[in-house]
């Protein structure tokens, strides 16, 4: 591979969607050093302004180039205010959470303060400073604070202004207001209010210091580095990869997978790769909650973890991206999450190559191809270049594969629970709860070994959805779907199996018939028809 220096950027971006949207750094017309911070939940992309603030930027890039904020948690979160880290690490090895095993990193000598220098930016939202000690205005060291909104009026001029030494970049403040709107597990003495993972899994521990704490729920910072070839690897990773170092080639990406080998993805030359994510099992357990529904995943083993990464090609334009694992190990299958043409909700399915789009395995060796508004690009409907990610920083994929968002599930009743099992139903694949047209939540349960997947409702408009414009209107005459139409699909069926299904309406309501809409042995053409139980199939 031969080294490039240099950034190209064709016009229009094609960007392939696997896991996150995709966050993409603005072009900047200052002195800036370009950062990548990898959290728990998404990623943060931060412009550090050494022209501004070279001491407390040089301070802070010896903490990251040297891994000391690796594995450190967001301690300090005032809502409207600040989100605060930098600072401490949980260190199992040293006893438990209360005990010795959350701890300070080591900090270097503190730096001056540059707050009051000409030029020197305000602490508005979306901006970086660092913390200090109260009445030292030249005490900041290794802590770090995001400004979540504008505070100058007090920052700026308090205990000798706060350094603000960084910027966060484009539409990356979407991360960090996820990170301040999660639920604060604990306030500790000395450290802070410990930030849990998700707001639907906040651990709630009593006053006791000796209470039991589930560390796994920390959010995670799990590393800072600068990132000078723009996609998406922080240059220490990539300089220590076995393969050669390719932090100045921005077509070629190399990082640690969730296996804890190191892969490579490389494409084209002229096409730079941008917004790489590398996502292991961590960040889907406080994310995408994939660990508590592991039933979910039961047919896939995503050995070398998620990864998800943005391209710069012409619109129009076909790709062909070259994935290598580590020699010795031997890809299955390749899985994308998103649309594809005949199912246009985020889902997953095999990446087969299929002529061609899809993935061609051989061994350690993955050859992706794609095309331009087709399968493995989510904006189908386009061929601008542009593949269009739905969803929020964090894209929350929907491990129980219901189609069905978890923060919709986790808003039903007796707290996301609508069957009442104890389990949160976003935790189960077997479970969906969903408003109806009425705005009313139902609840779908099938059987613990079985799958509800591709979950949809629609109400009848004419003209606006399949049931009708494949049915006369005239035909729905005295029937009276209060409820909407449900569509769904049961898997891990046996052959020839059954599979019973529990619709759980609001308490209090009695529906009077259930219709299915389809083939039956009499007429194999789809058809409205009431499902009334016969003793062996239908609707009790």
């Amino acid at each position: 591979m031969n080294s490039r220096t240099t950034r190209t950027v064709l016009p229009g971006a094609f960007m392939l969607y696997l896991l996150l949207t995709m966050l993409l750094l603005p072009s900047l017309a200052v002195a800036v050093i370009n950062v990548r911070m990898q959290t728990d939940l998404g990623v943060v992309d931060i412009v550090l302004r050494d022209d501004v603030a070279p001491l407390t930027v040089e301070n802070f890039l010896d903490y990251a180039n040297s891994g000391a904020y690796d594995g450190t948690y967001i301690h300090r979160n005032i809502p409207g205010f600040v989100v605060q880290g930098g600072g401490f690490k949980f260190n199992p090895e040293d006893g438990p959470f209360f005990a010795g095993g959350s701890s300070h990193i080591p900090e270097n000598a503190p730096v001056p303060n540059e707050a009051g220098l000409p030029g020197a930016l305000s602490n508005v939202r979306a901006t970086i400073a660092m913390a200090k000690q109260a009445g030292d205005p030249d005490s900041a060291k290794s802590e770090w604070f995001f400004n979540i909104a504008d505070n100058s009026d007090n920052l700026d001029f308090q205990n000798g202004g706060f350094t603000v030494f960084a910027e966060v970049s484009g539409n990356n403040m979407d991360v960090v207001d996820l990170i301040a709107a999660q639920d604060v597990c604990k306030d500790i003495p000395g450290i802070g209010s410990v930030l849990c993972g998700t707001s639907a899994d906040a651990i709630q521990v009593d006053a006791s210091i000796s209470t039991e704490f589930d560390t796994k729920r920390l959010l995670l910072v799990n590393n800072i580095g600068v990132d000078s070839d723009g996609d998406g690897i922080i240059d220490r990773v990539e300089v220590a990869a076995p393969g050669g170092d390719a932090s100045n080639q921005d077509n070629v990406a190399s990082f640690i997978d969730e296996s804890g080998s190191y892969m490579t993805i490389e494409a084209p030359v002229g096409v730079p790769l941008q917004s790489m994510n590398v996502l292991g099992h961590v960040y889907s357990l406080t994310t995408f909650k994939v660990s508590s529904a592991p039933e979910a995943f039961s047919f896939l083993t995503f050995a070398h973890g998620y990864t998800g990464y943005g391209l710069g090609a012409a619109p129009g334009s076909s790709v062909t991206i070259v994935l290598t694992l580590s020699e010795g190990d031997r890809a299955e299958s390749f899985y994308n999450f998103g649309p594809t043409p005949d199912d246009p909700s985020d889902h997953w399915y095999e990446f087969g190559f299929d002529g061609e789009t899809g993935a061609d395995i051989n061994a350690n060796i993955i050859t992706l191809y794609y095309v331009d508004g087709k399968r493995g690009d989510t904006d189908l409907d386009n061929t601008n270049g542009l593949v269009v990610a739905p969803g929020g920083p964090a894209k929350n994929i929907h491990g129980d594969r219901d189609n069905i968002d978890d923060a919709v599930e986790d808003a039903g009743p007796n707290n996301g629970d609508g069957n009442n099992d104890g389990v949160a139903d976003s935790a189960q694949s077997h479970v969906a709860s969903f408003p109806d047209i009425r705005n009313s939540y139902i609840t779908v349960e099938a059987d613990p070994s079985h799958i509800l997947r591709s979950l949809n409702f629609a109400n009848v408009t004419e003209g606006n959805n399949y049931l009708a414009q494949a049915e006369p209107l005239s035909s729905l005459d005295g029937l009276n779907f209060v409820y909407g139409f449900l569509s769904f699909e049961v898997t891990d069926v046996d052959f020839g199996g059954n599979a019973d299904i529990k619709i759980i309406l609001p308490k209090d309501e009695s529906p009077v018939k259930f219709f299915k809409y389809g083939p039956t042995p009499d007429n194999p053409v789809n058809h409205l028809y009431e499902f009334t139980f016969d003793g062996e199939t239908g609707a009790e």
